[in-house]
């Protein structure tokens, strides 16, 4: 066992949360195991902040208990098999990590058979947690760390492949078609060819899982920076268009955009764009992510929202995304100051997403982009800033107009002139209300 594997373990151990739960679970003589993605990582040295345990029985009794017991929150996942999850904030320090453990009951009548049942190899393997903290804390040799690994995981780590422990998994939740192709992505590893084999003869069972589920697989391989080199393979194994039925032929765009997500034309604007990137709008499911979605969605993109069971919000970001993209490629490559000005306040917080995605469809050049965005910030905002120059109230007030249509109409036309500039001053909005009450 390498040394980074050890000093892993030592880090691990040296977690006050983790020692008080070795010392919890001693005391009531609970076998307690280190399983999945949780030995996965420390195999393959990465630092994770969640921590995967499996016991025998009353996995949400233990975890309440535990969580009490340390003063943490104890959250109860489900009942079959009995999953909790204690959540530690492990100091006051806003950008520390929290500490998440999640406890589950063996979903068989032991802990090798509930192994087997796993999604894949890799994530098939455990270790004692007496064995971890005897390593951790040098009281034996290196290698007494003894995983426990029936389906052949450490191997396929070692070779980075991604593999079923058996056709029988796929068939009891064929959302792992998708998820294999997250830990490709995520992981950098091949996916075997007995794997494609399982994916191409089962692709047709993820019509019967439900659509919020292969929504947050497909997200999260979206996230992953070179998403298309995986979506390219769910295509060729013919897995894709179950999840997304229109679909886009052509890669280029989406590969352009994860090639340069923000083009030299902006990057004078990159913080606050890549900050755009992130936001969500909803659970996972953030701006970046959908733009790609976009980019390879064929004939009427709104349609995805209801059959992916997107939010509200992500749904429009969507069709704005796509109608914004075809409203400046018919535009380009010219498009007037009156033209910019009414583009960005018809798409609001959504402009930069327009523009990421007109420049990575290759329907509006660099000068264009630039142009827009800088009259952004040194035209719309500041008179966003600057807010109306004139309220309802002042010309009920002034003119002895009555609330109706009049006013909102003659509101709508200040502001129109007040951000192409023809009007600055409060002044200067008052005399072209005049005007346009005298003219009516």
């Amino acid at each position: 066992m390498h040394t980074t594997v050890v000093e892993s373990l030592k880090e691990l151990f040296s977690n006050h949360t983790i020692q008080c739960l070795n010392a919890f679970a001693k005391e009531r003589d609970v076998q307690l195991y280190l399983v999945g993605g949780s030995v996965r990582d420390l195999l393959l040295k990465r630092q994770t902040t969640d921590v995967d345990f499996a016991l025998a029985s009353d996995a949400i009794q233990f975890a309440k208990a535990f969580a009490t017991s340390i003063g943490a929150t104890c959250i109860a996942l489900k009942e079959n098999p009995s999953t909790a999850r204690v959540i530690v904030k492990q100091d006051d320090l806003p950008e520390t990590p929290q500490l998440s453990m999640d406890f589950v009951q063996f979903r068989a009548a032991s802990l090798i058979e509930d192994l087997r049942l796993r999604d894949l190899t890799i994530n098939a393997m455990a270790i004692a947690f007496e064995n971890v903290e005897a390593v951790a804390n040098s009281a034996c040799e290196q290698n007494a760390l003894h995983v426990i690994d029936p389906c052949g995981g450490m191997n396929d780590l070692a070779a980075g492949l991604l593999q079923f422990p058996s056709e029988k998994v796929v068939r009891e939740d064929p959302v792992r078609l998708l998820r294999i192709y997250r830990f490709a992505a995520q992981l950098d590893f091949k996916i075997s060819q007995n794997a494609i084999h399982l994916i191409k003869k089962h692709r047709s069972l993820l019509s019967n899982i439900a659509a919020e589920r292969c929504r947050d697989e497909l997200m999260k391989i979206l996230n992953i920076k070179r998403a298309h080199l995986y979506l390219q393979q769910m295509e060729a194994a013919g897995l894709l268009t179950q999840v997304i039925p229109n679909i886009n032929k052509s890669w280029g765009p989406l590969e352009t955009f994860e090639g340069n997500p923000i083009p030299a034309a902006l990057s004078t604007y990159y913080k606050e764009i890549n900050g755009y990137l992130k936001e969500e709008l909803g659970m996972g499911v953030n701006r970046g992510s959908l733009l790609k979605l976009s980019l390879i969605l064929a004939d009427n993109p709104s349609s995805i929202g209801k059959h992916l069971r997107l939010s509200q919000k992500a749904t429009q970001f969507i069709a704005r995304l796509t109608a914004g993209g075809k409203r400046l490629k018919e535009a380009s490559p010219h498009l007037t100051q009156k033209q910019i000005i009414h583009f960005l306040r018809s798409y609001r917080s959504d402009w930069w997403g327009v523009l990421l995605y007109a420049a990575a469809s290759d329907s509006i050049n660099a000068a264009l982009l630039k142009e827009i965005a800088n009259t952004y910030y040194k035209h719309i905002l500041p008179v966003c800033k600057q807010g109306r120059l004139i309220t309802g109230k002042d010309l009920i007030q002034i003119f002895q107009l009555k609330e109706g249509k009049q006013i909102g109409d003659l509101l709508k036309q200040i502001e129109e002139r007040q951000f192409d500039g023809e009007i600055r001053t409060r002044e200067e909005a008052l005399a072209a209300v005049a005007a346009l009450i005298q003219a009516s």
